[in-house]
């Protein structure tokens, strides 16, 4: 039986937080509407705003590329909640949205501009703890093995959480994956240098898009965190990172299944 568990976070903000200002912009071939694209260009404002203030750089390698992935507003959201993970937005103030269309080209764009005070959430600054990591591919189908390598260091625990961001409650939920026996009988999460996992992929059959886009978060940390299991949603794993005593280093990773 699965049990799902609601935290709620709770974060005391410090008064000289930085204000930061960030522009998202979203064109298309008129496949949206101006609400919805509007509303992927505030997303990726926010996105914007955090890798701004914090110098984190998205990449290919840490994100897909939402215009490949059903849903495109969903997975520009998706990417910020994760990096909700490195810092939180607050007090933040969007303009109007600028909504224009290019008669010659027939491309429309929604420029949206934020304007909020970005709060970072347990930084690593020792640059002695440190890890990287690796993947085999970046797109899946049912049956198809993804291996992960990492590379640490020093020794630290590592530990893995899967985030499957659609379908409703059944999903959207953060299951830790390792060390967790269910999904992999290696348990051993002390990693003194390298670390190599296995895992079999599969298309979630209750879903009807052509693909889905999962995330995997990567946590090392100098002691054991009593981690749950699984978290109902995004913000109880937050929590456990916030009042945490230890020193932590994070990592990304996005891929795609394909039906």
């Amino acid at each position: 039986m699965r049990i799902f568990i609601l935290l709620i976070l709770l974060i005391s903000y410090p008064a000289n937080a930085e204000i930061v200002k960030a522009v998202g912009t979203h064109k298309h071939l008129g496949s949206y509407s101006q609400i919805e694209s509007c509303g992927i260009a505030l997303e990726k404002a926010k996105k914007m705003a955090i890798m701004k203030s914090l110098g984190e750089t998205v990449t290919s390698e840490i994100f897909s590329n939402c215009s490949e992935v059903d849903g495109e507003y969903n997975c520009e959201r998706n990417q910020f909640s994760l990096l909700s993970l490195k810092g939180d937005i607050v007090d933040m103030v969007p303009s109007k949205p600028e909504y224009s269309y290019d008669s010659t080209s027939g491309i429309s764009m929604c420029k949206q501009s934020i304007e909020g005070k970005v709060i970072p959430i347990k930084q690593n600054t020792d640059p002695n703890f440190q890890f990287d990591v690796q993947m085999n591919e970046k797109t899946f189908r049912t049956g198809d093995i993804m291996e992960i390598e990492i590379n640490t260091s020093t020794d630290m625990y590592i530990s893995i959480f899967q985030w499957l961001p659609y379908g409703g409650k059944k999903f959207n939920k953060i299951t830790k994956i390792f060390p967790n026996e269910d999904f992999n009988k290696n348990t051993n999460n002390l990693v003194s240098s390298n670390l190599v996992l296995k895992y079999e992929t599969y298309f979630p059959e209750e879903i009807n898009n052509k693909m889905v886009d999962e995330y995997l978060v990567f946590v090392a940390s100098e002691q054991e965190i009593p981690w749950l299991n699984e978290y109902a949603k995004i913000d109880g794993l937050k929590k456990q990172l916030v009042k945490s005593k230890v020193l932590i280093e994070k990592h990304y990773m996005s891929y795609v299944i394909v039906k």
